[in-house]
């Protein structure tokens, strides 16, 4: 083996069983859902399983990294429904409690028993899913196979850092940061929702990278890494409400439907509106707030001029090129 590549390979298979425990200890949890924070541990440990995967999965034997891959991303898949609704329905109860209409309470109450239910089949998705990890050992296949590769890597791991790790690293955190800044253009445009959506993708896609490789850089995106998650969380605020404004009309729509559908009239669906419409204007009202603050936060970053800041610190130094090339001789 090329003992640079080894030295990628060997941190690569150390940060994916590094995050490996994360994901597993949350399984039973999950399966009781007696607290929906198992299922939001469980969402966030198995993105950041998929990001090191994606980071170094090519290195990986073939067979392995495709079946963990698509196992994974069915998982986060199946766990991020759910937790959509978790977040969906704690939100609802806390807007019912501070409405004094009642008159508007029965809309809110209304769109609480579907989303229960809704969650419901979530679970059921969330259990065949499960089922599906554990009948193919997929998550023991992994620890076990990791330890073997690192076991091998091992015994060709170099006694300092070479260059191509860094040299790698950089790549990857470049490659994410440009992702994000691809975006930039859009922020000026609150209407654009999909492309803010996208935006608050690649600022999950950075930060998990950055965290990845935060060990090579001792305290340096520490920072970094902290602004990177804000900004995705602003721009998760905004995102949730854009996912209720298009859901209000539609859920509208679809109980006017069952209604009709139950009584042949639509009339009785009416009691529904009044608290639709005020869920519907309140989060018209919270997306403007939460985009402005998201906006005021990046003019904040550069200011600061951060992302030229990270370029700068995971840029690969000369001495380390020098070092990596007495290795090699």
């Amino acid at each position: 083996m090329d003992e640079t590549l080894d030295s990628y390979y060997l941190f690569g298979l150390e940060a994916l069983q590094e995050r490996l425990p994360a994901l597993t200890k949350e399984v039973e949890g999950v399966r009781t859902a007696n607290d929906i924070e198992y299922v939001h541990r469980m969402r966030v440990a198995s993105r950041r399983v998929r990001n090191a995967l994606a980071l170094f999965g090519e290195d990986l034997p073939r067979k392995h990294y495709d079946n963990w891959r698509d196992e994974i991303r069915r998982i986060t898949r199946a766990l991020g429904a759910a937790r959509d609704t978790d977040v969906q329905i704690a939100w609802l109860q806390d807007f019912l409690t501070r409405l004094s209409d009642e008159a508007q309470r029965v809309g809110i109450e209304r769109l609480l028993l579907r989303l229960r239910q809704q969650r419901a089949l979530a679970q059921n998705k969330v259990g065949k899913a499960l089922d599906r990890v554990e009948d193919k050992r997929i998550l023991d296949d992994m620890s076990e196979t990791l330890h073997e590769l690192l076991v091998y890597a091992r015994v060709y791991e170099v006694e300092s850092l070479p260059t191509d790790l860094y040299r790698r690293a950089n790549e990857a955190i470049r490659l994410r940061l440009e992702e994000l800044l691809t975006y930039e253009p859009h922020i000026a445009y609150p209407e654009r929702t999909a492309e803010l959506h996208q935006m608050r993708i690649a600022a999950k896609h950075l930060r998990y990278t950055l965290e990845v490789f935060n060990p090579l850089y001792e305290k340096a995106l520490r920072k970094p890494i902290k602004i990177v998650k804000e900004i995705q969380e602003l721009l998760g605020e905004v995102h949730d409400c854009d996912v209720w404004i298009g859901y209000v009309p539609w859920f509208i729509e679809k109980e006017r439907a069952r209604t009709l559908e139950y009584f042949g009239e639509v009339i009785p669906a009416q009691a529904f509106l009044p608290g639709l419409h005020a869920l519907e204007e309140d989060r018209r009202q919270q997306r403007l707030r939460s985009y402005y603050m998201f906006r005021r936060f990046w003019e904040l970053t550069q200011e600061m001029g951060v992302w030229e800041r990270i370029r700068e610190a995971v840029t690969p130094h000369p001495e380390q090129l020098l070092l990596d090339t007495e290795e090699v001789e």
